[in-house]
């Protein structure tokens, strides 16, 4: 007995025919087309919720520095140290106050000095990885960075990244000098009171954004501390904590690598020491974010910004 051998062939179940591959490219593109139209959508809800996150942070971080405050009597310094040498920067003080006593005890901010360089890995590993933890509350999520800052020091040196540093006032005095009171609320060593705040809590901003982009050179900061003097540049890294405002930095997204600056569209989050949170358009007046900068120049700002 022999067999032939026939042509195999399919055919589509009764009442359906198959799809031509013309036809089944018009729907992968039609599919194309839809994703398309539905991607901006999906990336405005998310980036809605960055900002969202991004301003209970801040109101977080407020309601940590007023918690602060009741205990201390004062802000928290931007930083505290002796002339140029590093110090804990206040992110450090508030860490008991949002809920990281743990962070707060392994890297000794009570009991031991800040040090300009992370410890070894081998010396000291759980103070380490406290230094260099990414804090949620420090981090605005719309930001490229990663968990630690690596314009800091060596790209194995960083410490945790902040996206948020202290408004430390108003002045166009362009060079630090120890202890400087540029009339904001957090600088080296300041011991600010409420009762010094005269403008009023609901006038005076504390704390603004600040990028991580390295296009542009934007440094944001570090919550941990202030690094001190950098002999390779000869520079006092401040703006690790805290920056003024000036003519060239009150310009949100401007081009100084300090200025205050975020990835959302058109301006950057500013809090204010009432713990209420409002967004300064890009290109707006900077006079008023002088004003509003500084915690006793007697200007009250109706204005919008």
């Amino acid at each position: 007995m022999t067999f032939t051998p026939r042509a195999m062939t399919c055919s589509a179940p009764a009442g359906r025919r198959a799809f031509t591959l013309i036809e089944l490219l018009v729907v992968i593109a039609i599919i194309a087309v839809l994703i398309a139209l539905l991607l901006p959508a999906i990336q405005k809800v998310r980036e809605a919720a960055y900002r969202i996150k991004c301003e209970n942070n801040l109101k977080q971080i407020v309601i940590g520095l007023n918690n602060y405050v009741s205990t201390n009597g004062m802000f928290p310094p931007a930083y505290k140290s002796l002339n140029t040498s590093p110090g804990w920067g206040w992110g450090s003080y508030i860490l008991p106050m949002l809920e990281q006593l743990p962070v707060y005890d392994a890297a000794k901010v009570a009991t031991a000095a800040f040090p300009q360089n992370l410890p070894s890995a081998a010396s000291d590993p759980a103070r380490r990885a406290a230094l260099q933890a990414g804090l949620s509350v420090f981090l605005c999520p719309s930001d490229l960075g990663g968990p630690t800052n690596p314009t800091r020091n060596s790209p194995t040196d960083d410490f945790g990244l902040s996206n948020y540093r202290a408004v430390a006032g108003s002045t166009d005095f362009p060079l630090f000098t120890p202890n400087l009171d540029t009339g904001g609320c957090m600088f080296q060593n300041s011991k600010v009171r409420p009762e010094d705040v005269s403008d009023g809590f609901s006038e005076t901003v504390i704390i603004g954004e600040c990028m991580l982009d390295t296009v542009t050179g934007k440094k944001a900061a570090i919550w941990p501390g202030m690094t001190g003097l950098h002999s390779d540049t000869n520079s006092v890294l401040i703006s690790d904590v805290m920056w003024w405002v000036d003519d060239t930095s009150a310009v949100i997204n401007g081009p100084a690598v300090q200025a205050f600056s975020s990835r959302h569209y058109g301006g950057a989050f500013f809090a204010f020491c009432d713990g209420s949170v409002r967004y300064f358009k890009q290109g707006g007046k900077v006079q008023i974010l002088k004003w509003l900068a500084s915690r006793n120049d007697g200007h009250v700002v109706g204005e919008d910004f």
